[in-house]
Parts: C-alpha cells; structure tokens; sequence
C-alpha cells in the first residue's frame, strides 16, 4: 500500500504533474539587461574629436603661415624693395645776425631738401615730416611738411627758407658762436625724421621712418657750405 501511494503520488498515469500542470523544465537562460551608455565614456569620446578637430586646425593655419611667409619672401627677394630716404642737397647762410649780449638775433638758413624712392615698382607716400635746425643744441628753427607722394624712382623737392628771430644763447653757446666767427666757419646741425609707406608688390604694405643728422658748417660772412653729405640712407625700421 505505501509503495501504490508513493507511487500514485508522483504520477496519475497520465504523464501530468500531481498538481495538474505540466512538468517544469529547468533551463538557465542568459538573461540580457540594457544599460544606458557610461556618461564618462561619452565625454571622453567628445573631448577626443575636440582634440582631433584642433589639431587639424592648428595645423591648416600652420601651413598657412608658412605659405604666407614663403611668398612675402619671394616678392622680397624678386623685387628687392629698398627705403625712401630724404637728404639735404645743398645749404646757404643767408643772413646771421650776433649781439653782444649773447643773442641770436637773426639766422637766415636756405635749403634744398629732397624726399626720394628708389623703388622701381612702387610709390611712397611721405608723412609727419620735420625737421629742427639747432647750433650748439639749442633749437632755432623747425620746418615741416605737409604729407605727400613720390613716384617710383621719383624725387620732391622741398625748399625751405628757415629763419630764427632773438634766440637767447647759454654760456656754452656764446662761447661757441664766438668761436667760430672768429674762425670765419658756423656750424649748424640739422635732424628730423619723416614716416614712408609703401607697397611690395602691391600685397606687403611697409611702414618706415627714415631719421637724418648732420652737421653743416658755413663760410661767414660768405654764406656759402663746406662739403658736406646729409641724408637718411639705411635707418631704422618700424
């Protein structure tokens, strides 16, 4: 009887589970869960394109640069620009007038200045000219100019008749003007500056201030200049 039951307890007969139901299978299935994309991941693989891009770009200005630079250079050396530059031509005293009490009373100075461009190809525009005539450092005259433009291989003339009116003398200046009328030999000192500015090439625009400084010395009371050179070749670039 027990075995009957046992028995009975485990199948009907019928193949069906003593509950009713159908016989469970056990079978381990791999279950697959989706997980939204790592946050840290996505920004490491922005900043990576991030990177990528600005490589690229530094890169293509590079090259940009480089061309840039390689041109200039070509149209330099093809070309060969060279600076304006203004010079004193030639220089008169044409009146002096010394009291004794140290004055300057009067100093008639005349003289033919010249801007030029040696440039074949290109015209330059002259700007914020002037010039200071001076003796013993002390200013008598200043002469200006209004802005202007020279041709290729062209020349301004620009004359100038400066005259200083009752400049006191120092020590030092009376002593020196003293000097050289008794010598029959004036020394005058002239300096200045004027702004260029032109094209190479019709693409490289230069900037260039063109400085002079020299000292002109006169025959008195003939008035007439010693030999002198004057003028603002191979300054300084801006």
């Amino acid at each position: 009887m027990s075995n009957a039951a046992t028995g009975a307890g485990r199948n009907n007969g019928d193949g069906e589970h003593p509950n009713g139901g159908h016989p469970h299978y056990h079978h381990r299935q791999r279950e697959h869960h989706w997980r939204p994309p790592h946050p840290h991941s996505s920004r490491a693989y922005r900043s990576g394109v991030l990177r990528w891009a600005m490589a690229v770009l530094f890169t293509v200005l590079a090259v940009l640069v480089l061309l840039a630079a390689v041109s200039v250079l070509l149209v330099v050396l093809v070309l060969q620009p060279r600076a304006p530059y203004l010079a004193v031509q030639n220089a008169r005293l044409g009146n002096l007038v010394y009291d004794q009490q140290g004055v300057l009373d009067n100093a008639e100075l005349e003289l033919d200045v010249r801007a030029a461009n040696v440039n074949a190809h290109a015209a330059v525009a002259f700007s914020e000219l002037e010039l200071r005539l001076s003796f013993h450092d002390m200013v008598i005259a200043i002469l200006r100019a209004d802005p202007f433009v020279v041709p290729p291989r062209g020349e301004r003339p620009l004359g100038y008749v400066a005259s200083s009116e009752a400049v006191p003398l120092d020590g030092a200046g009376r002593a020196a003007m003293e000097g050289a009328l008794d010598r029959g030999v004036v020394p005058f000192r002239v300096s200045g500056q004027a702004r260029t500015r032109w094209k190479v090439g019709g693409l490289v625009a230069v900037k260039y201030w063109t400085r002079l400084a020299c000292q002109i010395r006169f025959f008195w009371p003939n008035g007439t200049a010693l030999d002198f050179t004057c003028n603002s070749k191979s300054r300084s670039r801006y």
